[in-house]
Order: C-alpha cells, then structure tokens, then sequence
C-alpha cells in the first residue's frame, strides 16, 4: 500500500499515525521538534477534557485510561469572585499530561506508534507553502498550535497573548477556571502526576497585572508558581466556519482542521477523534468527510454564543455567568441533561456510540 505521510508528531498526528499503520500502509511522521510532546519552554502542562475514554478508546481503536487519562476529581470555578465547586465527573471531566514525560499522553501514543512500525524523522520543519507543496496528495497535516501552517495552507485562526507556568504540585486532579474582568476567555489552572500547569490569556496582550492577579488567587488555592513566561499562540476558532478536513490536496487534522470547541477551547478530545476520521479519509474520503461534518455540526452555534457573550460588557457577563453556575450547583440533576447537549459542542463529543 502506498506510504502515509503525517506531518506533526501531536496527539492527532499519532492517532492518525497509528490507525493508518494498522491499516496496511507504511507510515512516516515529520516531526518540527526532536521529540514528541510539543514546546519544551512549556512543558509539561496539564490539559483538561470532557471525556468519555471507553467510547473515545473504542473509536480511535486505542485504550485510554489511567494513568494517561485520569478522572478529573473537582472543578472550581471563580466568577468574578464568586466561587462555585463541582465534582469533575459532573462536566464529564478527565486530566491528561502532554509533553515528553513518561506518564504524558503524547508518549503513551509514541510507544503505540512505535508498536505499530510507524517511522518517525524529527527536527523536520515543514512550515511554508511550499514546502507544504512538495508533499505528496493525501499528507495528513496536524501541526497543532503553530501559526506558519496555518498561513500556509489559508486557515483561518486568531492570536492570542498571555502568561504560562508550570510548578510541582502534588495532590488529587483538580482544574480551576477564573472569569474576571481582563480576559474575554478565562485563566485555567490544573494538576496531575505531581505537576501544575497554569495559564492567563486573552486576544489581546495581558497586562502583568493580570498575571499577578490570577497568581495570587491560585497561592489561595495552594498553588504556588515562582515563575511565569509571556505566551503567544494561536486558536483555530475565528471563523464561524472554521471546521474542515481537507485543503487542496492534503487532510487535516487536530487544531489546524479547526476541531476545536470555540467556547473553552477544549481540544484534546477533537484532536483524538480528527486523527482517525483523517486516517480514514486515506481510504474514503466521503465518509470520512461526512463523519467530520456530523462532529463538528454544533460549532457554529457556539461560536455564535460565544461571539455574542464576548459583546456582552462585564456589567452583563457577571449577572449571566453566576446566574449560570449557581443553577448547575443547586440543581445538578435538572440540568445535567441540557449540560449533556451542551458537550456535543466538543467535536465527537456524546456522538461515539
């Protein structure tokens, strides 16, 4: 069978990686980087997801669980000021590691990769349009955050600017998300496997402030991180069209296909779920296709939620917001249902059978 090129050694790359293996073909992945687990200035970092890892494992045809996929124990929410405390089982919640540690999700995929006789070359940086265009038809791209593909390949993305940092931290799996005033989006902190990973960002520049303040909301907490570094990346969630498998010739996968949800961000189970929909779009193409369509169907209406309740000034956001979380905190059981419809807006998520 004929070689499958992937460019982008990120869970999407190894996910598509591994499934065309299976299938028959003699895979080779191109990695920027000289390892799997992405930026090594900011790993290792903890992402959180809905999940549900049996339905999830059963349809990439790879098990997840402990301890790459790990049940997140308890979500805080901070709404300007305002604290609401929720089991992480109720959003369906679990932590995963990326970077190049051991106990990452990045390296669990590696060594699968690897089992699979997939070939990797690293430090491959395929980033303009013509090196894009020197690659063969059907090369699956899932380049993840990097804002060059993009360009390249004329998706549609936006910047966005802020402050990371890692810190040992031991204790059960725990994600905190704040809602203030400096951030269109929300700060994020979480644990796992003896690290904490923390993040303050907006589409616009942030200033220090802003980073000082969510730091010391987080030592309230018992996070402590003596150091935090200026970041700048990139979301695939610009558009309200954004979601698609395909450009000219190639196939996409991960965040550059757009496989994001626009109102968190949540992108790891998308991008699990884009790999193998693009390692079938090897064989079939259509159904391939058809299958993106249908987990992708609930982005457009949050994105457009999401663009009306960043109009919205703060005045506003703050009533809707406590409002919001204090009826899922005293009547989980009415709500959940509704909550439930409202995960689907994570591609796949709710639709794997």
């Amino acid at each position: 069978m004929a070689e499958v090129i992937v460019v982008g050694a990120g869970l999407a790359g190894l996910v598509a990686a591994i499934n065309c293996a299976r299938s028959g073909h003699r895979v080779k992945v191109l990695e920027k980087r000289e390892r799997v687990g992405g930026d090594p200035r900011i790993r290792p970092t903890v992402d959180v997801t809905p999940m549900e890892p049996e339905k999830l494992g059963r349809f990439i045809g790879i098990d997840l669980g402990p301890p790459f996929v790990v049940p997140t124990r308890e979500f805080l929410v901070d709404v300007y000021g305002r604290r609401f405390l929720f089991p992480g089982e109720y959003f369906r919640l679990h932590s995963v590691e990326r970077g190049s540690r051991s106990t990452s999700l990045d390296s669990y995929l590696y060594e699968r990769a690897r089992e699979a006789g997939v070939e990797f070359e690293f430090g491959v940086d395929v980033a303009s349009r013509e090196e894009f265009s020197r690659l063969p038809a059907n090369t699956i791209v899932a380049t993840g955050l990097e804002a060059e593909p993009f360009l390249a390949l004329g998706r549609p993305y936006l910047d966005v600017f802020g402050f990371v940092a890692v810190a040992p931290h031991q204790g059960e799996p725990r994600i905190l998300g704040y809602f203030d005033r400096n951030t269109k989006y929300y700060h994020y902190c979480a644990n796992l496997h003896g690290t904490a990973f923390a993040l303050a960002f907006n589409t616009r520049p942030l200033p220090d402030s802003a980073c000082q303040d969510w730091a010391g909301r987080l030592e309230e907490e018992g996070f402590r991180f003596p150091e935090w570094r200026p970041h700048k990346g990139v979301v695939a969630t610009r558009g309200i069209i954004a979601p698609t498998l395909f450009a000219g010739n190639k196939i996409l996968a991960g965040t550059l296909a757009g496989v994001q949800d626009p109102l968190f961000l949540f992108g790891v189970h998308g991008s699990l779920v884009s790999g193998k929909v693009a390692a079938m779009a090897i064989e079939d193409k259509e159904r391939a296709w058809r299958l993106f369509r249908r987990f992708t169907s609930r982005y457009p209406y949050m994105w457009l939620y999401k663009r009306i309740f960043d109009l919205q000034p703060h005045f506003m956001r703050r009533p809707g917001l406590r409002a919001a979380f204090g009826a899922l905190s005293r009547s989980p059981g009415l709500f959940r249902p509704l909550l439930g419809e409202a995960l689907k807006s994570v591609p796949g998520f709710g639709m794997l059978g």
